[in-house]
Order: C-alpha cells, then structure tokens, then sequence
C-alpha cells in the first residue's frame, strides 16, 4: 500500500518531466505489485487464516481504517497483482505518446491511487470503510475513463459509467443500512444470525444488484462497452482484468460468507443472469466492428461463465452438497483468475493496434501480423486462451464449471434439472460463438491485406509493450499446461471458506494435471498437455506417412487465385461485418438490424458507386433503458416546478416537514 503512495507521490514531484514521471510511477507500481503478490502467496502457502491492520484510529465510530487479509483477499490481491506487474511494464512504452500532449503526471498518479483503491476493497474489513474504497475507486475509474475528454465519445461513456456505478453504490448503502440495523455493527466478520430470513433476501437482493451492476452483466451492462472503449488501453486492461471481480469479491464476502447461503432461488437467480450475459454478451461482441467494443461486451460473456459458476455453487451449498458446490466455486474463482490474464493480454494487445495504427476500426485494419508480428503472436495466444482452446488456460475454468453442472444434476428435481441442461447448452452455445468472435477478431486485424492508409504505415510497438503484453501470453500458456499450481492457491482459498478442498482429489502431477476427477462414479478425466502431445505427434506421423507414400513430388510456386483479376485488392476481403452476417441473420430478434444502399451516379443501373450499410441497435437500451431514461426525464421536469420553486418558504416548509417525519419515525421507532 505504501509503495502504490510512493508511486502516486513520484507522479506528482516529477509532472515537469513526462519520462521521468512515467519511470518513476510505474516503478513504483511494479514494485508494489510483485510485493503485493508475494505477500498474498505466503499467507496462501503458510496457511495462516489472516492478517489484521490498523494504520489510523479515529474516535469517530466507523471510520477507522481497518484493514484485514483473508485467503479470499489473498487471491484477488494475487491476480491483481500478477495484472498490475504485466500492465505497468506495459505502461512505460504506452504512455509515451502522452508525453508533451497531455498531464501525464495526473495519469500516473490517478492511475496509481486506482490501483490502491482495489488493494483497499480487497482488505477492508468494515461496511464503511468497503464503501469509502469503493467509491473511491470508482470516481478514479471515472476520471481516468473520461481522460481522453476533448473526444465528446469519451464524456458521453463517462456519464453513462458514473451514473450506473452510483445506481449500484446506492443499493449497496441500503444493504449497508440494513446490515447495521439488524446486528448493530458494520464489521464484516460479525455474525448474522439475528437477521430474519425477510431481511436475509432484501439484503440479498441489494447486494446481487450493486454488485452485479459492476461486473457488467446483463441487464446492468449498459455502462461497460461505453466505458471500456473510451478509456487509454491500459486502464481498459485494469477495469476488464480485475476491477470488474471486485463484485465477484463482494458476493462472495457479503453474501456467501456473511449471510450464508441457506435459499436454492438465490443461487437460481444468478445462475439464470448468467446465462443470460454469457449468450448476449458475446452475441453483441460478434456483430462489433470496434475492437475494443467486442472486447468489452466479451468481458459480458466471461462475467456470465463467472457467474454461472457461482450460481451452481450457490446452489450446491443451499442443497448442503457440499463437494460440488466447491467444484464450482472452484470453476467460478478459477476463470476469475484466467479472464484476468487473457483480457488483460487482449486489452493490451488491442492498445498496441491502436498506437501504432490509431483506429479501433476492425474494417480499417488488416495485414498487421507482417507489421507487427511480436504483437500479432501475443495477441493470438491471449484469443486461444479465451476461446478455451488446449493447452491454454481458458479451458480449464470452463470445464470445471461443466462438471460441476453435471454433478449437480439429481433425480430430486426435474424443473431443476432442466435449468441446469439449459445451461450447459448455454455455455456451450457461448463458447463456439467466443471462438467465432476471436477468429474474426484476429483474421480480420492481422490477416489479409491492409485495409486502410493507417494499417500500411503500421509498425511494431515499443519493447516494454511487447513484454508486458507477452507475459501475460506466456502466464495463459503455462497456467494450461501447468494447471495444479493455481489449483493448489486456489484450494486453500476454497477450504478457507467451505472446509472442502478439490485438489486432493485431483489425479495426476506437476507436469500432467488430470482434471476434473471421478464425480458420481464416473471417470472424467482430460489433460491438455496429453491433448497437445498427441495433435503434435498426429501431425508429425501423417507428415512422415505423406512423404514415405506420397510419391516424390516437385515444388511448384504460383500467385494467389484472384477470380480473372490482375491482382487482389483490399476490398475483394471478407470483411467483419461480413463474418458476421449469418450470426446477424440467425439472431436478428437481438439487433434489431436496418440495412441502407446508396447509390452515387447518373444512372441507377450504372452506378459509380454503391454505399451499403448495416446499423443495430441494443434491445436493453431501446426497450428498456430509453423508455426508462424519457419516463424519469419527463417527471423530472413535472416535478421542478413543484420542488424548484425559487422561493425561500417554501424550501424552509419542505425542511420542516422533513423533521417532524424524521420525530414522529423516532418516536414510531
């Protein structure tokens, strides 16, 4: 915590030197960053259950700052870290082309307390003192969202993420408010036994609300592909990677652990948002043309996987089947920790296409893999990882969420288990289209020809970019390949809070991690490394049985068939929007797609030139958040003349008779 201040202070002592400030800060941070994860490793290994501190006492109640570090901290300290450290190296190519632009000293130091706010979330042991961090984080997150603010793109997403983060702040305060009225304390390791079972589900209904409103899922995802796009590609990487899980944290510390998960229709209820945010969320990042776009609504996909996860977990634990429920908490905090190392890879990647070309246009794009092949390289193995392609990392959460959907499926409930085959269907459904989204993504972008002048002059980005970019792509490799190290973290994070742990019921070692394990008698089992050894020799052998059968051959060169044309061009492509068309046409009810062609010339049938183009819209904003936004608006303006009269008696009146409420409540009370 010291050495993100330091960091912040740094930014601030050397604004009159953009590199020096930049050197420093982000210094600052790494070295923060690796001592906040080693940190968060011992008390994982040493298990020991916590570490309390108390840097400033107040005699004012509730506002001290305390600060403790569980094993469920531990592990989002851990990730945050690991995300932090990949991030801030990246950081000191990135923010060079700030430097003689824009404050860059402000950046650094508001992306240095950004930081320090999660640190604090993560550690805070206190409702209070939770929700000064959290406000704090968000109003930071908003600054450094809106940083780019002459673009009016940028203040538009700014105002849309400021007024949802305050909308789900103000259910957590009610939450907050109820929790101090049934127990008479805000300490989030006191007991909540007092709390009847109505207040139980209010508080419950608060907290999946301002929670879920963070993690974006939908219909509460409105804020995050406005936000995501306009903020610089590392803060993107920060906000998707990690600061969107600080709601899967605070489910976990206010629901699961504080409440206790004694109600089936809790763990329903999210199972079903989960759903829900897996299939649309990664709908709408198909159709996307910007790439940062896609990856926010993608962020949407991996949110609902996350919260599918969580939901059968909520589930198991309410039926008191305790091992499956830790399964899938298990699943639920394992794809927690990949999103965050290939989103984050991904987001870096795309803010290295958007350094060196200056368009988020994937129709713009194209030819980058000989420009900017490092890139190009790194960017893939963070889209196999997403699309949960073996050996990476992606496939194990998702996989391990499928077997706990699988052992949670019973005879004692067919309404239920039809809602549990639904989602397996889901997430299957949500997977293929994942890899249809990166295999646009990536073709599109670096494939091909160029599309534009900018793709042309594109070059490779500057080193520390590359490497940031390129640990995060080599942690997705290693964490598929190399499973049952995270496994064994997240184990004792899982026994800290359930007292039931799956790693010991894993087979296989350090090289060849066989997961998941016998569930209900039946023998599933899967080892990427296996899997990859085996495609490698299957290409290997069928190479050696073409050339000792296929005769001899001789070597021809010929150029590209270009359809009778002298040569390919740009616009003979298949273009993005094009890749897309049939999911458009499958899934029309969703876009509520219009289509218009303009033609240019003198003659209709002898056109100069054609103009075609596809625009679609959100049926949450057009059906839902539009309607809502004219009914408040309209009232709003009603009630301004009854409120904002202008004249002193009649706001000593309302005064008034706010106070004779607020007695008679007391005296009521």
């Amino acid at each position: 915590m010291i050495t993100y201040l330091a960091a912040a202070i740094a930014a601030i002592v050397f604004y009159k030197h953009p590199q020096y400030c930049t050197l420093s800060a982000q210094a600052g941070c790494i070295l923060a960053s690796a001592l906040g994860a080693v940190s968060a490793v011992r008390l994982l290994l040493s298990g020991q259950e916590k570490i309390i501190l108390h840097p400033f006492e107040s005699a004012i109640p509730f506002v001290s700052v305390s600060m403790t570090m569980d094993a469920l901290s531990a592990f989002f300290i851990l990730i945050l870290s690991i995300l932090t450290f990949c991030v801030s190296i990246y950081s000191i190519g990135y923010t060079a082309h700030y430097h003689g632009k824009r404050n860059v000293s402000l950046f650094h130091f508001l992306y240095s307390t950004f930081i320090l706010s999660m640190v604090l979330v993560f550690t805070a042991d206190n409702a209070v003192f939770f929700f000064m961090a959290w406000e704090i984080m968000a109003v930071l997150s908003y600054f450094l969202v809106v940083f780019e603010s002459e673009q009016e793109e940028n203040r538009q997403a700014g105002l849309i993420y400021i007024v949802m983060t305050h909308l789900g702040t103000a259910f957590l305060m009610i939450a907050f408010m109820l929790m101090f009225y049934y127990t008479n304390t805000l300490d989030l390791y006191a007991s909540s036994d007092h709390i009847p079972d109505t207040g139980r589900n209010l508080m419950f209904l608060f907290f999946l609300i301002g929670f879920a409103t963070k993690a974006g899922v939908m219909p509460l995802h409105i804020w995050l592909p406005y936000a995501h796009p306009a903020a610089p590609g590392n803060v993107s990487a920060l906000m998707s990677g990690i600061m969107i899980k600080t709601a899967v944290y605070g489910l976990l510390r206010f629901v699961f652990l504080y409440l206790g998960i004694e109600t089936p229709w809790w763990g329903l209820l999210i199972l079903v948002i989960g759903m829900g945010s897996a299939v649309f969320g990664v709908l709408y990042a198909l159709i996307e043309q910007n790439i940062k776009k896609l990856l926010a609504y993608s962020s949407i996909e991996n949110m609902g996987i996350i919260f599918i996860g969580l939901g059968i977990a909520f589930l198991a634990f309410a039926r008191e089947i305790h091992w499956v429920g830790a399964l899938a908490l298990t699943a639920a905090l394992m794809h927690c920790f990949n999103h965050t190392l290939f989103k984050g890879g991904l987001f870096l990647g795309v803010g290295s296409i958007h350094y060196a070309t200056h368009t988020k246009n994937m129709e713009e794009l194209g030819g980058l893999i000989k420009r900017m092949p490092v890139t190009a390289v790194f960017f893939l193995g963070s889209a196999l990882s997403i699309s949960a392609i073996v050996p990476f990392n992606g496939f194990i959460g998702e996989w391990l969420t499928y077997q706990s959907i699988f052992a949670s499926i019973s005879s004692e409930n067919a309404a239920l288990n039809i809602t549990l085959i639904i989602s397996v269907a889901v997430l299957a459904l949500s997977g293929a289209l994942a890899a249809a989204c990166f295999i646009k993504l990536f073709g599109i972008s670096f494939l091909g020809h160029p599309r534009s002048k900018q793709a042309v002059q594109a070059e490779e980005v500057p080193f520390t970019m590359n490497l940031g970019s390129g640990l995060l792509a080599s942690l997705c490799l290693l964490g598929g390949l190399f499973p049952l190290i995270p496994l064994n973290l997240l184990s004792r994070v899982i026994s800290s809070i359930t007292g039931n742990g799956v790693v010991g019921q894993l087979q296989g070692g350090f090289l060849l991690a066989w997961y998941p394990l016998k569930i209900s008698g039946n023998n599933n089992t899967v080892s990427p490394l296996l899997i990859l050894v085996i495609v490698v020799l299957l290409i290997v052998i069928s190479l050696l049985l073409l050339r000792a059968f296929g005769g001899s051959y001789r070597e021809r060169k010929f150029s590209t068939w270009d359809c009778g044309f002298h040569s390919l061009t740009p616009r003979m492509q298949y273009s993005g929007t094009a890749f897309a068309k049939p999911i458009k046409i499958v899934f029309k009810i969703f876009f509520q797609s219009s289509r218009d062609l303009k033609f240019q010339g003198d003659h209709p049938y002898h056109p100069e030139s054609m103009e075609y183009t596809i625009t679609t819209e959100s049926v949450f904003e057009k059906y839902v958040y539009v309607p809502v936004l004219i009914w408040v608006t309209a009232w709003s303006k009603r009630l301004k003349f009854m409120i904002q009269t202008g004249s002193v008696h009649t706001y000593l009146l309302y005064i008034f008779i706010a106070v004779l409420v607020l007695m008679l409540y007391n005296r009521l009370g």
